[in-house]
């Protein structure tokens, strides 16, 4: 009854006085339990009185109502972020790149309206042909690669307007801090889970045959409070700071199929859930994507041309942008930042993978967690297939790329 009522204010702040002229049927939509980790997702149809016809076809989701999840995540600051992000920062990059004539550039959902008590009312993107795939699925190098061009356009309009416009990047810097990681109960959560299951991982190799690794992935855990404590630290990055998505998974992306004659090629993407963006290295939304969302096959044969064509995508945005990517982005800083930071997406592959690799019956049920005790065993979980394939391969590449810690 309170999200109905809820989604009932958001309808009528998105459609002001013209409410006696329409109808909203609101309809839950959340599919299984943990689908949606903090959120409960419905869809809103938006019809006309007198003629019945839907006029609009809108999605909400409002936050988790469940008070331990509150205690333990910083959920309402990550709705806020989100709100900040749609209310106050697209509309500037919208016209920032106006300004610039550039105009093809626009992975972002339409905003209905937005809230800061937890809710967001957007266009239900289904409806104009974008589809979810499957996060478990292997991941395509087509749809790797139009994530990763797209991922170089974003962080193009940070670098361009630190460049130009100094006065609104400094009110990104300053409205857009790093508020997930560094929430005391969230970062104890995923610093336990991360360590309780690595001693999982570093108990699956075999002494005789993986040395190398145990040292490796042993090194890691022996200096995991360091790198918690440091991996997301902004000073460090300087001049080279950009505004980062934070959660770049394949459900927090839709894509669109347009091309009759290569239909299961995407043409077009629009990304989803920005609750934990943040300013921070472009390299951690490169490397969280590559780490998490591949597999080792596509990244044997297409892991430089990925980090290849993400620069050429930034590179060529920022010269319509009209700024030197020489200038302010080298590529040879981009591979310094991804050896940097690769702690981090060792971190994220650890807990992450482990989460969303479950089977539907064991995705774990955040919204009736009792404790952050609770929590940690919850996300220490293994999952029973294919976990330890897939982060034995992640180590193993992280060695093979020369990231060492």
């Amino acid at each position: 009854m309170a999200e109905e009522k809820k989604i009932k204010r958001l309808v009528e702040k998105a459609f002001k006085g013209n409410l006696d002229k329409y109808t909203a049927e609101i309809v839950n939509a959340s599919a299984n339990i943990g689908e949606n980790y903090l959120s409960s997702i419905h869809t809103v149809k938006i019809k006309e009185k007198e003629e019945d016809n839907i006029k609009f076809h809108l999605f909400v989701k409002v936050a988790s109502p469940g008070s331990c999840i509150r205690n333990s995540t910083p959920i309402r600051e990550m709705y806020e972020r989100e709100t900040h992000f749609y209310v106050n920062i697209l509309p500037k990059l919208i016209d920032f790149q106006q300004d610039k004539n550039c105009t093809n550039f626009h992975p972002f959902a339409k905003i209905y309206a937005a809230s800061f008590d937890e809710g967001i009312l957007m266009d239900n993107l289904k409806v104009k042909n974008f589809k979810l795939v499957d996060h478990r699925a292997k991941l395509d190098f087509p749809h790797a690669l139009l994530i990763i061009k797209e991922i170089g356009k974003f962080h193009a309009l940070s670098f361009a307007i630190r460049d130009q416009k100094p006065e609104f990047f400094k009110y990104l810097e300053n409205s857009c801090p790093e508020i997930f990681y560094s929430n005391h109960s969230m970062k104890h959560i995923l610093f336990k889970a991360t360590e309780n299951i690595g001693k999982v991982i570093l108990g699956s190799y075999d002494p005789c045959v993986n040395g190398s690794e145990m040292k490796f992935l042993g090194n890691f855990l022996e200096n995991l409070p360091r790198i918690v404590n440091s991996m997301l630290s902004v000073d460090k990055v300087g001049k080279y700071a950009v505004l980062n998505h934070g959660d770049i998974q394949i459900r927090n992306i839709m894509f669109k199929y347009d091309d009759a004659a290569e239909p299961h090629i995407p043409t077009e993407l629009c990304l989803l859930d920005w609750q934990i963006a943040r300013l921070g290295s472009p390299a951690l939304d490169i490397l969280f994507f590559i780490f998490v969302c591949t597999e080792k096959e596509l990244r044997d044969h297409y892991y430089t041309r990925l980090i290849e064509e993400y620069y050429q995508s930034l590179s060529s945005f920022l010269r319509q942008l009209g700024s030197d990517p020489q200038v302010l982005f080298p590529y040879e800083i981009l591979l310094q930042h991804l050896t940097q930071s690769s702690e981090f997406g060792l971190f994220n592959a650890i807990w992450v993978l482990a989460l969303i690799m479950r089977e539907n019956d064991d995705v774990p049920d955040m919204f009736n967690v009792e404790s952050d005790d609770a929590f940690i065993q919850m996300m220490s979980v293994v999952p029973k297939r294919g976990y330890m394939e897939r982060i034995h391969d992640v180590i193993s590449d992280l060695m093979k790329y020369d990231y060492v810690f």
